[in-house]
């Protein structure tokens, strides 16, 4: 999809469009999340938008995604791990394991996981089936979600000046390459 698609789909469908591609990103479905909110900044910049409603849709996209998740994650519970899990290689003792590593750094993992794509996405559906505190979990996923939004599109907003929207996709392949490259780096020196 290219630059002038995304903005032409935003300027018909305003800020929906904001909202319903975070909600995506959040429960699992693939969006750019990062990137799009960068994007956002920009436009915001540029005056296609306005900040102030950019961010709050941003914001209740991304916290109705976290509580839909955890939701599911509760309603599904342990059983559908049980049952479905050995198609993905989670065994009872894995659970286990995964249930006592999220309990042990819950807050940090809720509120800063925001910032690591996968972890973002697992989190809220491990606290759902572990059966967090969802008063802790609303709470901590309020602010994750506040600060999250707020750096992405203040980030695109604060540099939306001085880039022309047409080096916008090569800016973004250049992030996913570094993010690639970070994580790569990572599993080898691991395996050294």
């Amino acid at each position: 999809m290219s630059l002038d698609s995304v903005i032409s789909y935003l300027q018909s469908y305003g800020h929906w469009i904001i909202l319903i591609v975070l909600f995506c990103g959040i429960v699992g479905i693939p969006a750019p999340e990062e990137s799009f909110m960068f994007l956002i900044g920009v436009l915001v910049a540029k005056g296609h938008f306005a900040f102030g409603t950019s961010l709050l849709y941003a914001f209740f996209g991304t916290f109705a995604g976290m509580l839909v998740s955890y939701w599911i994650g509760r309603k599904l519970g342990l059983p559908f791990i049980e049952r479905y899990g050995k198609y993905i290689k989670i065994t009872p003792d894995r659970w286990k394991v995964v249930e006592g590593r999220f309990h042990r750094h819950a807050q940090t993992t809720v509120l800063f996981g925001f910032y690591l794509p996968g972890l973002r996405q697992l989190a809220p559906y491990i606290a759902g089936i572990s059966r967090y505190s969802f008063y802790r979990y609303v709470l901590l996923s309020l602010i994750g979600s506040a600060l999250w939004t707020t750096t992405f599109v203040s980030i695109g907003y604060f540099f939306g000046d001085q880039i022309k929207l047409k080096y916008l996709p090569w800016i973004a392949a250049a992030a996913l390459l570094l993010f690639l490259l970070t994580v790569f780096r990572k599993r080898f020196a691991n395996r050294i």
